[in-house]
């Protein structure tokens, strides 16, 4: 249940420049359409399918957005450090205590929990975002670190 918040999040800081790049891809082709040597349907498809895909990383973004803002400020703060990198200006904060990694799970936990709540669960993840190659690239990546933690040395 957990991988595929911990995909939201960690692709949450890359999403905008991925939409930016689509925007340019998007641009660029429709003004090059006169030298391409395939049918204007086929270049209309890919237009339209990098439309869709924007479309959707945008809502992601703000679906991101709108689950941090409901969620509490400590469990914002963790996830914060954790998945934006960005350090807290606490000085009660921190992340070297044996407590940390207790707070960082139950903080994932409850993100993934409102999630669920406002009717975001794996399935629709997996159905509406999987599609798109940077989502499922990330995915991978959450599954196969997530793997390795099971691992017995």
């Amino acid at each position: 249940m957990l991988n595929y918040a911990k995909t939201i999040l960690s692709s949450y800081n890359q999403i905008s420049g991925v939409i930016t790049q689509i925007e340019n891809v998007i641009q660029k082709r429709a003004k090059n359409s006169f030298y391409l040597r395939y049918d204007t349907v086929r270049l209309a498809e890919q237009l339209i399918t990098l439309s869709e895909i924007r479309k959707d990383l945008i809502e992601l973004k703000y679906i991101t957005e709108d689950i941090l803002s409901k969620i509490k400020p400590e469990d914002k703060i963790l996830i914060s450090y954790k998945y934006f990198g960005i350090v807290p200006s606490d000085e009660n904060f921190d992340h070297t205590s044996r407590n940390y990694f207790r707070k960082q799970v139950k903080a994932l936990e409850r993100f993934a929990t409102k999630l669920v709540n406002d009717g975001f669960d794996q399935e629709w993840f997996q159905n509406k975002y999987l599609k798109i190659a940077f989502i499922a690239g990330v995915y991978k990546k959450t599954l196969l670190e997530e793997g390795k933690k099971h691992v017995i040395c």
